[in-house]
Order: structure tokens, then sequence, then C-alpha cells
């Protein structure tokens, strides 16, 4: 398994604009396509022995209460999975007597994992195959220079 990543270069610190620049990894999805539904759907069934259907039906019905119990007010904890809670997005007011519901200009729902499925960069995990691979290398590395590269195209990117 291989986690892709780019190289940003910003403030160190975002607040103070005279903070030094230093440089961090930014993980990168361009070279690769979203789980859909169905395929997820498909592995879980062939996992639990429960048609590929069922399952779909009720990743669905998990995503539509999911949205009830959120905009319900309450959080929602999967253990083994992590926690769904919702952040509101606002401008600010100078005030906190002028801030109103108003001021709320959107919701978004937020993911926790809970330890037994977070990811780390330790001894371990590395150990089970988990390898970080530099965009930037990889593109270098091309020798038809055409900015492509990733897994699935005949070469091992491995940088």
């Amino acid at each position: 398994m291989a986690i892709l990543f780019k190289k940003v270069t910003r403030l160190s610190d975002l607040s103070d604009k005279n903070s030094p620049k230093k440089t961090y990894p930014q993980i990168t999805y361009q070279y690769s396509s979203s789980a859909t539904l169905n395929e997820i759907a498909k592995e879980i069934s062939s996992n639990a022995g429960v048609s590929e259907g069922e399952t779909i039906s009720v990743l669905k019905d998990f995503r539509t209460l999911l949205k009830k119990l959120l905009l319900t007010g309450r959080t929602v904890n999967i253990d083994g999975l992590g926690y769904f809670f919702l952040a509101a997005q606002s401008k600010g007011t100078d005030l906190p007597e002028d801030f109103t519901a108003a001021d709320i200009r959107g919701l978004r729902i937020c993911f926790r994992a809970d330890s037994e499925i977070r990811l780390s960069t330790s001894t371990s995990t590395r150990t089970d195959g988990l390898v970080l691979k530099d965009v930037d290398r990889i593109n270098a590395e091309k020798p038809d220079g055409d900015g492509g590269g990733g897994e699935g195209e005949g070469e091992d990117p491995s940088v």
C-alpha cells in the first residue's frame, strides 16, 4: 500500500506572517480514484457472507441515519471506526454579543478515527507494507517526463 504525497512550502505559523517558511507533506489523491459504494459493498459482502444488494442497502441506510442524527445535534460514535460530528463555518464577528445564528454560513461533517484504525508511520505500520512516495520525485524520475506516474503503470515508483 502506497501513500502519495507532495511537498508544499508555507509559513510555519499561519497566524504570523513573519514566521519562517517550512516544507511540509501534503497527501495527494491525484493519481488514484475514490472507492465507490459498490466496491465497498462488494468487498463487505464477500467477507460477511451477505448479498451485495443487502450490503448496499445497509450502507445507504447508515448514510441517511448518520445525517439525520447529526442534524438533531448528536454525535455518532461507531466503535472501532470513529465518531462523526458537525462543525459550523462562519466569517466570525468582532464581538461575541454580535454573533447570531444567521452568521453561520455552513455546516460540515467531520470525522475522528478511532485509535484502532488510525494510521501512523511507526515501524509496525511500515512492516505491514505502508510506503510513503514523493510525487515530485516520481515525476522527476519518469523518463518520458509526461508528469504521470504512480502505481499501476508498469513502474516501481518507490521513493
